[in-house]
Protein backbone atom coordinates (compact mmCIF):
# COMPACT_ATOMS: atom_id res chain seq x y z
CA UNK A 1 0.00 0.00 0.00
CA UNK A 2 1.41 3.38 -1.00
CA UNK A 3 2.56 5.24 2.11
CA UNK A 4 3.33 8.65 0.57
CA UNK A 5 1.77 11.73 2.15
CA UNK A 6 -0.30 12.23 -1.03
CA UNK A 7 -2.70 9.74 0.53
CA UNK A 8 -3.46 12.13 3.37
CA UNK A 9 -7.12 13.13 3.45
CA UNK A 10 -8.31 16.71 3.53
CA UNK A 11 -10.74 17.37 6.39
CA UNK A 12 -14.30 16.99 5.17
CA UNK A 13 -17.76 15.96 6.29
CA UNK A 14 -16.92 12.35 7.23
CA UNK A 15 -13.35 11.18 7.63
CA UNK A 16 -14.26 7.54 8.40
CA UNK A 17 -16.38 7.33 5.24
CA UNK A 18 -13.57 8.80 3.16
CA UNK A 19 -10.96 6.47 4.65
CA UNK A 20 -13.24 3.48 4.05
CA UNK A 21 -13.69 4.63 0.46
CA UNK A 22 -9.92 4.92 -0.07
CA UNK A 23 -9.30 1.45 1.36
CA UNK A 24 -12.12 0.08 -0.81
CA UNK A 25 -10.44 1.58 -3.89
CA UNK A 26 -7.12 -0.06 -2.89
CA UNK A 27 -8.92 -3.41 -2.63
CA UNK A 28 -10.83 -2.97 -5.90
CA UNK A 29 -7.65 -1.99 -7.75
CA UNK A 30 -5.81 -5.07 -6.48
CA UNK A 31 -3.35 -3.05 -4.41
CA UNK A 32 -4.58 -5.08 -1.42
CA UNK A 33 -5.36 -8.61 -2.56
CA UNK A 34 -8.36 -10.67 -1.33
CA UNK A 35 -7.37 -12.74 1.68
CA UNK A 36 -4.46 -10.45 2.57
CA UNK A 37 -4.10 -8.69 5.91
CA UNK A 38 -4.73 -4.97 6.07
CA UNK A 39 -2.01 -2.71 7.45
CA UNK A 40 -2.30 -2.13 11.20
CA UNK A 41 -4.41 0.71 12.54
CA UNK A 42 -1.23 2.62 13.35
CA UNK A 43 0.05 2.16 9.80
CA UNK A 44 -3.27 3.17 8.26
CA UNK A 45 -3.43 6.24 10.50
CA UNK A 46 -0.01 7.32 9.20
CA UNK A 47 -0.92 6.56 5.58
CA UNK A 48 -4.07 8.68 5.63
CA UNK A 49 -3.01 11.27 8.18
CA UNK A 50 -5.93 10.64 10.54
CA UNK A 51 -6.38 9.38 14.10
CA UNK A 52 -6.70 5.74 15.07
CA UNK A 53 -10.36 6.20 16.18
CA UNK A 54 -11.12 7.34 12.61
CA UNK A 55 -9.40 4.21 11.28
CA UNK A 56 -11.36 1.99 13.67
CA UNK A 57 -14.64 3.49 12.46
CA UNK A 58 -13.58 3.13 8.82
CA UNK A 59 -12.76 -0.54 9.41
CA UNK A 60 -16.14 -0.97 11.07
CA UNK A 61 -17.81 0.41 7.92
CA UNK A 62 -15.88 -2.05 5.76
CA UNK A 63 -16.83 -4.89 8.09
CA UNK A 64 -20.51 -3.98 7.84
CA UNK A 65 -20.11 -4.25 4.06
CA UNK A 66 -18.60 -7.70 4.46
CA UNK A 67 -15.48 -6.50 2.66
CA UNK A 68 -13.21 -6.87 5.69
CA UNK A 69 -13.24 -9.73 8.20
CA UNK A 70 -11.46 -10.17 11.53
CA UNK A 71 -9.23 -13.10 12.41
CA UNK A 72 -8.71 -13.26 16.16
CA UNK A 73 -5.15 -12.50 17.12
CA UNK A 74 -4.11 -11.89 13.52
CA UNK A 75 -5.81 -8.62 12.54
CA UNK A 76 -8.13 -7.48 9.75
CA UNK A 77 -8.21 -9.25 6.40
CA UNK A 78 -9.81 -8.59 3.02
CA UNK A 79 -12.68 -11.01 2.62
CA UNK A 80 -11.60 -13.49 -0.10
CA UNK A 81 -15.26 -13.76 -1.16
CA UNK A 82 -15.53 -10.02 -1.69
CA UNK A 83 -18.42 -7.84 -0.52
CA UNK A 84 -22.02 -8.73 -1.32
CA UNK A 85 -23.27 -5.29 -0.21
CA UNK A 86 -24.23 -2.74 -2.86
CA UNK A 87 -22.93 0.71 -2.00
CA UNK A 88 -23.31 4.24 -3.25
CA UNK A 89 -20.81 6.83 -2.07
CA UNK A 90 -21.43 9.91 -4.22
CA UNK A 91 -19.58 13.15 -3.64
CA UNK A 92 -20.90 16.66 -4.17
CA UNK A 93 -17.40 17.77 -5.08
CA UNK A 94 -16.90 15.27 -7.91
CA UNK A 95 -18.75 16.43 -11.05
CA UNK A 96 -18.07 13.23 -12.99
CA UNK A 97 -19.29 11.11 -10.09
CA UNK A 98 -22.49 13.17 -9.86
CA UNK A 99 -23.06 12.77 -13.59
CA UNK A 100 -22.78 8.99 -13.26
CA UNK A 101 -25.04 9.08 -10.20
CA UNK A 102 -27.84 10.92 -11.97
CA UNK A 103 -27.60 8.62 -14.98
CA UNK A 104 -28.15 5.74 -12.56
CA UNK A 105 -30.97 7.51 -10.71
CA UNK A 106 -32.66 8.19 -14.03
CA UNK A 107 -32.90 4.49 -14.77
CA UNK A 108 -34.47 3.73 -11.37
CA UNK A 109 -36.67 6.70 -10.52
CA UNK A 110 -38.07 7.31 -13.98
CA UNK A 111 -39.08 3.66 -14.15
CA UNK A 112 -40.65 3.89 -10.68
CA UNK A 113 -42.67 6.98 -11.63
CA UNK A 114 -43.85 5.27 -14.79
CA UNK A 115 -44.91 2.23 -12.76
CA UNK A 116 -46.69 4.46 -10.23
CA UNK A 117 -48.74 6.02 -13.02
CA UNK A 118 -49.75 2.56 -14.15
CA UNK A 119 -50.38 0.96 -10.75
CA UNK A 120 -51.58 3.73 -8.44
CA UNK A 121 -54.98 3.53 -6.78
CA UNK A 122 -57.09 6.30 -5.27
CA UNK A 123 -55.48 6.01 -1.84
CA UNK A 124 -52.04 6.33 -3.43
CA UNK A 125 -53.16 9.41 -5.32
CA UNK A 126 -54.51 11.02 -2.14
CA UNK A 127 -51.21 10.34 -0.36
CA UNK A 128 -49.13 11.83 -3.16
CA UNK A 129 -51.43 14.87 -3.33
CA UNK A 130 -51.26 15.38 0.44
CA UNK A 131 -47.47 15.44 0.48
CA UNK A 132 -47.40 17.73 -2.54
CA UNK A 133 -49.77 20.13 -0.76
CA UNK A 134 -47.66 19.89 2.41
CA UNK A 135 -44.62 20.83 0.35
CA UNK A 136 -46.44 23.80 -1.14
CA UNK A 137 -47.48 24.94 2.33
CA UNK A 138 -43.90 24.68 3.62
CA UNK A 139 -42.65 26.75 0.71
CA UNK A 140 -45.26 29.46 1.32
CA UNK A 141 -44.12 29.64 4.95
CA UNK A 142 -40.54 30.23 3.81
CA UNK A 143 -39.37 26.76 4.87
CA UNK A 144 -37.09 24.63 2.71
CA UNK A 145 -39.63 21.78 2.47
CA UNK A 146 -36.93 19.10 2.45
CA UNK A 147 -38.85 16.57 4.56
CA UNK A 148 -42.06 17.15 2.60
CA UNK A 149 -40.12 16.66 -0.63
CA UNK A 150 -38.82 13.31 0.62
CA UNK A 151 -42.33 12.22 1.63
CA UNK A 152 -43.69 13.14 -1.81
CA UNK A 153 -41.16 10.95 -3.60
CA UNK A 154 -41.63 8.15 -1.07
CA UNK A 155 -45.38 8.15 -1.72
CA UNK A 156 -44.68 7.73 -5.43
CA UNK A 157 -42.51 4.69 -4.72
CA UNK A 158 -45.29 3.13 -2.63
CA UNK A 159 -47.73 3.75 -5.49
CA UNK A 160 -45.72 1.30 -7.63
CA UNK A 161 -46.95 -1.55 -5.39
CA UNK A 162 -43.60 -3.15 -6.14
CA UNK A 163 -41.58 -4.16 -3.09
CA UNK A 164 -38.29 -3.91 -4.96
CA UNK A 165 -38.88 -0.30 -5.98
CA UNK A 166 -39.92 0.52 -2.41
CA UNK A 167 -36.97 -1.22 -0.73
CA UNK A 168 -34.39 0.12 -3.14
CA UNK A 169 -35.94 3.57 -2.84
CA UNK A 170 -35.36 3.42 0.92
CA UNK A 171 -31.74 2.51 0.25
CA UNK A 172 -31.38 5.49 -2.09
CA UNK A 173 -33.04 7.67 0.55
CA UNK A 174 -30.32 6.83 3.06
CA UNK A 175 -27.38 6.95 0.65
CA UNK A 176 -28.18 9.47 -2.05
CA UNK A 177 -31.03 11.79 -1.25
CA UNK A 178 -28.98 13.49 1.47
CA UNK A 179 -27.03 15.09 -1.38
CA UNK A 180 -30.22 16.45 -2.87
CA UNK A 181 -31.27 17.53 0.62
CA UNK A 182 -28.06 19.53 1.02
CA UNK A 183 -28.42 21.20 -2.36
CA UNK A 184 -32.05 22.07 -1.69
CA UNK A 185 -31.20 23.57 1.70
CA UNK A 186 -28.45 25.67 0.16
CA UNK A 187 -30.56 26.96 -2.71
CA UNK A 188 -33.92 27.19 -0.92
CA UNK A 189 -33.61 30.96 -0.60
CA UNK A 190 -33.86 31.33 -4.36
CA UNK A 191 -37.58 31.85 -4.83
CA UNK A 192 -37.45 31.29 -8.59
CA UNK A 193 -35.80 27.91 -8.12
CA UNK A 194 -38.26 26.80 -5.44
CA UNK A 195 -41.19 27.62 -7.73
CA UNK A 196 -39.64 25.67 -10.60
CA UNK A 197 -39.12 22.60 -8.40
CA UNK A 198 -42.75 22.73 -7.30
CA UNK A 199 -43.89 23.01 -10.91
CA UNK A 200 -41.89 19.87 -11.69
CA UNK A 201 -43.60 18.07 -8.81
CA UNK A 202 -47.02 19.19 -10.06
CA UNK A 203 -46.22 17.83 -13.52
CA UNK A 204 -45.28 14.47 -12.02
CA UNK A 205 -48.47 14.36 -9.96
CA UNK A 206 -50.67 15.34 -12.91
CA UNK A 207 -49.21 12.54 -15.04
CA UNK A 208 -49.70 9.97 -12.27
CA UNK A 209 -53.26 11.21 -11.68
CA UNK A 210 -54.03 10.83 -15.39
CA UNK A 211 -52.29 7.43 -15.41
CA UNK A 212 -50.30 8.70 -18.38
CA UNK A 213 -47.14 6.60 -18.27
CA UNK A 214 -45.45 8.51 -21.09
CA UNK A 215 -45.96 11.91 -19.44
CA UNK A 216 -44.97 10.46 -16.05
CA UNK A 217 -41.71 9.24 -17.51
CA UNK A 218 -41.12 12.60 -19.19
CA UNK A 219 -41.89 14.61 -16.03
CA UNK A 220 -39.64 12.45 -13.84
CA UNK A 221 -36.79 12.69 -16.35
CA UNK A 222 -37.10 16.46 -16.49
CA UNK A 223 -37.15 16.68 -12.70
CA UNK A 224 -33.95 14.66 -12.34
CA UNK A 225 -32.18 16.54 -15.12
CA UNK A 226 -33.04 19.81 -13.41
CA UNK A 227 -32.02 18.42 -10.00
CA UNK A 228 -28.59 17.69 -11.48
CA UNK A 229 -28.37 21.27 -12.71
CA UNK A 230 -29.33 22.56 -9.28
CA UNK A 231 -26.53 20.51 -7.74
CA UNK A 232 -24.15 22.13 -10.23
CA UNK A 233 -25.35 25.51 -9.00
CA UNK A 234 -24.70 24.43 -5.43
CA UNK A 235 -21.21 23.30 -6.42
CA UNK A 236 -20.48 26.68 -8.02
CA UNK A 237 -21.78 28.54 -4.95
CA UNK A 238 -19.91 26.36 -2.48
CA UNK A 239 -16.56 26.74 -4.26
CA UNK A 240 -16.74 30.54 -4.46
Amino acid sequence: MNTTTSNHILRGHSLPDEVAKRIRVSIDSGEIQPGKRLPTQHELANIYGVSRPVIREAISILKSDGLVISQQGRGQFVNPQGSSVFRLDPSLEDKEDLSHLFSFLMSVEVAATRQAAKSRNNDDLKSIRKHLDDLGSAIRKGQNGVDEDMQFHRAILHATHNGYFISFGEFLESRVRNLIRIAREKTARRNDMVKLVQQEHEAIFNAIEAQDVVEAEKAASQHLENAAKRLEIYQAVSTN
